[in-house]
This record gives structure tokens, sequence and C-alpha cells, in this order.
């Protein structure tokens, strides 16, 4: 099979790759200093390797996700199911397009085949999906989390002596767990039998957040000192809780959080801009039969006062419900058909086989 490696296609100048377009607010006209350049291409596969064993793939994208190839059977089945991030592609400003072939242009000039009526649908989709993610991202902004990841003893209690008695933390019991072992107590979901006389060299009872139980170990043993409670469930919560939270830190455009993590704003601006980009542009794909790409004049400055926060969250709201009802009540005297063109797009997809 071919090289379909990410650092392959990105360096490809035409041969594989027929489309390389940048994307995202520099596209959109709504771009500040330091914005991300977010890249999309398309590239080919012949159809021999569709018949191989180890199929070649369909999406191809670098470490932050900020440059993504799709091959060309999945970027026609995106447009074709009226992905906005895929029809996009095909309305983008001459000033963006920074690999454009034959092929891509044969595509272009039949880009009407893939409109249908599903693209109003979805752009209201992708719109109101900002919502949820404009107060989401925010949780992260005022729920950070610690760079150290959480440790499985804050997630245990043990109770001492044979007969019970209040669960503690094993600091406040005073029980290094590293020196214990335990034994699983049957048909008690989370329970252990504690017991005294481990090796802390091993590891203790916890080994990497999973419990290990010392084989050939009796539950009523001499050794017992207690049971020890484990919630596996919560610590494997936290963990990815963590693990989201500092990729998301990793991955993000410090520039963007700094409102919400003033206290400025408690939304994401970002995401409510894109709420009200998205309806603009399903507004245009009702009243003119296509989607909007670059934003000029009065609708570009705001958008921009919505991503620079000067907009109240119920504002943005209401003109978000405002757009919504002008889609509705324009979809009597929308041009676009019900459903894409597919005989005629597969026929399309057979003409650009390499």
């Amino acid at each position: 099979m071919s090289d379909y490696s990410f650092q392959t296609l990105h360096s490809d100048g035409g041969a594989r790759v027929i489309f390389r377009g940048v994307v995202g607010s520099r596209a959109y006209g709504t771009d500040r200093p330091g914005s991300d350049e977010d890249l999309r291409g398309v590239f080919l596969v012949p159809p021999i390797e569709y018949a191989l064993l180890a199929e070649p793939p369909e999406q191809v994208a670098d470490e932050r996700n900020d440059r993504v190839y799709y091959s060309l059977r999945r970027f026609a089945e995106l447009a074709a199911a009226s992905n906005p991030n895929a029809l996009e592609l095909f309305w983008l400003p001459p000033d963006c397009v920074r690999l454009d072939t034959p092929r891509f242009a044969r595509l272009r000039e039949n880009r009407a085949l893939f409109l249908s009526r599903r693209a109003v649908d979805t752009h209201i989709g992708y719109a109101l999906a900002q919502i949820k993610k404009a107060r989401g991202c925010n949780k992260r902004v005022w729920n950070p989390q610690p760079e150290e990841p959480p440790a499985p003893e804050a997630f245990c209690r043990v109770v001492l002596g044979a007969d019970g008695g209040e669960p503690r933390s094993p600091a406040e019991a005073g029980v290094d767990l590293a020196a214990c072992r335990i034994t699983r107590i049957d048909g008690v979901e989370g329970a252990f039998a504690l017991h005294s006389g481990g090796d802390p060299a091993t590891g203790g009872p916890l080994r990497g957040g999973k419990p290990y139980c010392m084989p050939g170990l009796r539950q009523d043993a001499p050794s017992r000192i207690g049971m020890l409670l484990f919630n596996e469930t919560a610590f494997a919560q936290a963990k990815r809780a963590h693990r989201q939270y500092w990729d998301w830190r990793r991955t993000r455009n410090d520039a963007r959080w700094v409102s919400q993590e003033s206290g400025q704003l408690d939304y994401d601006a970002k995401n409510m801009m894109h709420l009200v980009r998205l309806l603009l542009s399903g507004r245009n794909l009702v009243r003119n039969g296509e989607p909007i790409v670059r934003f000029e004049g009065a609708e570009r400055d705001r958008l921009l006062s919505i991503r620079d926060g000067a907009w109240p969250f119920d504002d943005i709201m209401a003109l978000a419900d405002s757009l919504q009802v002008d889609i509705r009540d324009g979809l009597d005297a929308c041009p676009l058909p019900q459903e894409p063109d597919l005989p005629a797009i597969d026929a399309l997809l057979r003409e650009l086989q390499p």
C-alpha cells in the first residue's frame, strides 16, 4: 500500500493531493493576530488499494488535528452528507487556496450535486452544538486540574479491626498501603481484605491503579488488619478528566481563553461566534442555495464583536433564535433539492479516479 503518512501527504505537490486550503477563522474573515492556521486537503487513493487487506486511510491528520487530509471518497461522502466543514472547501476564498488541481476544479464545478436541504439541517445542528461547547469548555477554565495525575490512594478508604468502624483515608488511619497486601472479598465489588506484610518495593496492592490480589493469601489469614475499599470507577473517571483537561491545555490557543480566565466572560466567545456564523450560512443556503464562507462588512463586524466578548450571552441567544426563525420561514422557497444527486456524484468520482 502507498505511504499515507501525514508528512508524505503534506509535502505532496499535486501527484496525490488534489486540494489543500486554509480553513477556520482565516477563511471566514474573523482571524485575529495569533489565530491558528488550519488546513484541510483531499488526496487520491488508487482504486486497487481498496481491494487490499490493509484498507487505505479515510483521514490523515497532524497531532493537533489542525491539518487534516481526507481521501477523495471520504470527502465526497462527507460533502454528500452535508457536513459543513466539507462543503466549505468548495467555497473557499481564492486567497485561502494553497493547492488546486484540475481534478478538484472538476469537483468544484459540480458542487451543486452535493447540496440539498440536508445542508440547512446540518448547519443548524452544528450551530446549536456550539452552545454546549461554549459552556462545556468554560467548565474546564473554572475547574483546572493539577499537573500531577490522580493517585489511586485518594480513592481508597480503610476499615481497621475485625469488627469494622468508620471508613477513613489511609493517611487518617495511619496505614501505609505500599506496605500492605490485599485479597478480594467475594461478592463485594471494590472491597478487599487488607493484610500487613507487603513489600513497598513491589509497588503495593494498587499497581497502575489496578488492585493486585496476593495469590495464595487467605482472607482470614492472621496478617489481616482490616478492609480496603477502592472506588475504581471514580478513579478511572478522575484519570480521564485529568487527561482530557491537559490534552486540551496542550493543544489550545492560550490567547483564546484570556477573557474567561480573567473572569470577564462566562462562556467561550469563539464558540458563540461560530453559532451565529453557521446560522448565517444556513440562512444563505435557504435564500440563495449556497453557504457563506468568507464574511464581510456588517456581518463580519458583528461576528468579530461576538468573538471579542462584547455581547452578553442572552443577546447572542436572542440573535440565534431570530436567525432560526428566518431559516424556518424561508424553507418553502428554498432553491435546494431535497436530496443530493448521488448517481451523478458516483459518476463524477469514477471520472476522477487515477
